[in-house]
């Protein structure tokens, strides 16, 4: 007599950013197919900008996802400058990453208190939790709020900041501006910490540890950050981000627009988790001291320890923040120029930083006319995809084992591991609808 498989089909999972869907069979307690199905379009990003000149293309690219429009203009700006040989100042770079900064805040609380959350206190969404415990998503509204106004600042607008421009600003922030903004930050450290709070408290959570490796990325230097010039994985191995192509590899396949990424042939996690996993040490203050009091809710082979990581590190980008706005204001240059682009021959430019959910890889090839000849982007989805299927196909098998075998009761507790790796895709959220 033959075994009988059965489905367990997610058309939209509930409470992630954009739209994807999970196909799961099995057959007894084995796990026989894990499909997630992401619908996310960089690829034609990448078309779309070929033959346009290096300043549009460096316009469009943010256009890839609104809620993280900051980290794609950042990287594509220092692939530009990258191909071109430009070297951006000192006052730039801090700009910039206070740019980014502020979309950390806004990304991780908008994920930690409106999706995440709810996991976590037993609530169907954040509308149902809100009518109980109304103050969590007013601290989780009030950092996101300060993380878009920062955005909105240096950017010009709230998405797809037009503001950042290859060599530096269109328009430079005034004193007065960083000043209002640093006092904000300086009175939203209870709300940072609040997230924290609240996942420390509660440890109902489906087990999916499996050993796995980490990338991220390696600061300039021993503060911990989202920009560098080097990747760091694990198992111990170091390379320059030009070199991304060799170790990280892309694969189409065939039940998702998003390409799968491999590092050495085998499925790996970029994240929250990831930094906190190589770079601890870089981070100070009261971050630190928490990570290190929490450091068992930081397990890097669990990922539904992601969620912790995100929480440490809001605290520690408001701290950033903070340091950042203060050292601009020490020596604040309100006229300084941007570095016109000069192009006088073709070029190829790498740049790799940390999007909030994980590294982000633009690589662009320009001509001597300075136009758009090639572009390559990879977003920490589709790098971090093969192994949340493997994280779901694990978990649901521990799952059946202990005897939990009714497919609406699976769906909706492998829905928060999906949550936990917090993956961007480019459509619109919907509640999860279950097929038996």
């Amino acid at each position: 007599m033959s075994k009988v498989s059965y489905p367990i089909s997610v058309d939209h999972i509930a409470r992630i950013e954009g739209k994807a869907g999970i196909e799961i069979s099995f057959t007894g307690t084995k796990v026989d197919v894990v499909h997630v199905n992401v619908f996310e379009g960089p690829r034609y990003f990448e078309a779309i900008t070929v033959g346009k000149p290096l300043e549009d293309a460096v316009a469009v690219y943010p256009r890839i996802c609104s809620f993280c429009s900051a980290a794609h203009k950042v990287t594509a700006v220092q692939a530009a400058e990258a191909a071109i040989g430009l070297q951006p100042t000192e006052q730039t770079r801090k700009l910039r990453e206070l740019l980014y900064i502020g979309d950390y805040i806004e990304s991780h609380a908008l994920h930690l208190f409106l999706l995440a959350l709810p996991d976590f206190l037993g609530y169907h969404d954040a509308f149902t939790l809100g009518k109980d415990h109304p103050s969590i998503i007013e601290s989780g509204m009030i950092l996101k709020d300060i993380g878009a106004d920062i955005q909105t600042l240096l950017g010009s607008r709230y998405i797809h900041q037009e503001n950042v421009l290859i060599g530096g600003y269109g328009k430079l922030p005034s004193k007065e501006q960083l000043e209002s903004i640093l006092k904000r930050l300086k009175g939203i450290h209870n709300q940072a910490e609040e997230a924290l709070e609240h996942l420390v408290s509660f440890r109902n959570w489906p087990e999916a540890d499996g050993d796995r490796v980490h990338l991220a990325l390696q600061p300039f230097d021993a503060t911990y950050s989202m920009l560098g010039n080097q990747v760091s994985a694990s198992d111990g191995e170091t390379f320059k981000v030009d070199a991304y192509k060799v170790r990280i590899t892309e694969q189409v396949v065939s039940h998702s627009f998003a390409k799968h990424s491999m590092y050495k042939g085998k499925p790996f996690m970029t994240c929250a988790l990831s930094r906190l996993t190589l770079f601890r040490s870089g981070m100070d203050g009261r971050a630190r001291e928490l990570a290190e009091m929490y450091e068992s809710h930081l397990d890097p082979n669990n990922p539904m320890s992601n969620n912790f990581a995100q929480a440490i590190e809001l605290i520690y980008f408001v701290h950033r923040a903070e340091n950042i706005v203060e050292q601009l204001l020490a020596d604040f240059k309100p006229y300084e120029k941007r570095i016109r682009p000069k192009i006088a021959q073709a070029g190829t430019g790498v740049s790799i930083s940390e999007a909030p959910r994980g590294l982000l890889a633009y690589t662009i090839r320009v001509d001597k006319n300075g136009v758009v000849k090639a572009a390559d982007i990879i977003t920490p989805t589709a790098m971090f995809l093969p192994m949340l299927e493997d994280d779901l196909r694990r978990t649901t098998e521990a799952f059946l084992q202990q005897g939990v075998k009714d497919p609406k009761v699976l769906a909706e507790k492998i829905q928060t591991i999906v949550r936990a790796y917090d993956p961007c895709v480019s459509c619109s959220v919907h509640l999860a609808e279950v097929k038996d």
